[in-house]
């Protein structure tokens, strides 16, 4: 996973958001784009530190305004929608769904092949945070110590790219890598 932060005021490692809204992620060949995305907003709130405004109260506004529900938003439609909302930035991305199956033939949901994450500050309308997650399991140090000490017999490469694929890890790791960016 990568991320890229681009601070508005250089001199102070900080993003200057209190206030932010998640938008609904589109996540291709996928029924489950409103958990990730909700998924999303808890790590934000957990780990930066915001508050982040109630999916409903963003809902009713992009309803009421005709935009995009779809997570295909760009950054000028993003400030709109945040200044209606009131808030520091929002947040949005879009990505796709891994198809793996497991030994009974059958599709194991809720894995994440890509994703990427964008965060829009409002005053600005700058792209303040770029994040991604590339295809492939992510190796974190503590699932290569769970595959070496496994000896490949318990854990093997697929274990650990399905493992490492849930959308709960992805978002959480996303945000993790944000707030590694931001130290």
């Amino acid at each position: 996973m990568e991320a890229a932060v681009h601070f508005p005021d250089k001199t102070k490692k900080e993003l200057g958001i209190h206030k932010v809204a998640v938008l609904l992620f589109d996540i291709e060949d996928a029924k489950w784009g409103d958990e990730f995305t909700d998924a999303v907003a808890l790590y934000i709130s957990k780990y930066l530190n915001v508050k982040v405004i109630e999916r409903e109260q963003l809902s009713k506004v992009v309803n009421e305004q005709s935009f995009s529900k779809t997570g295909m938003i760009d950054e000028q439609t993003a400030v709109r929608i945040g200044k209606i909302l009131g808030v520091d930035a929002l947040v949005f991305g879009r990505g796709s769904a891994l198809r793996k199956y497991d030994i009974k033939n059958s599709v194991i949901p809720n894995l994440v092949d890509t994703v990427s994450l964008k965060i829009v500050q409002i005053e600005s309308g700058q792209v303040i945070v770029n994040a991604r997650k590339k295809p492939g399991a992510n190796w974190t140090t503590f699932k290569l110590t769970k595959f070496i000490f496994g000896l490949g017999l318990i854990w093997n490469r697929e274990d650990i790219l399905v493992e490492s694929s849930e959308y709960d890890f992805v978002a959480e790791n996303l945000v993790q890598k944000i707030v590694g960016e931001l130290r």
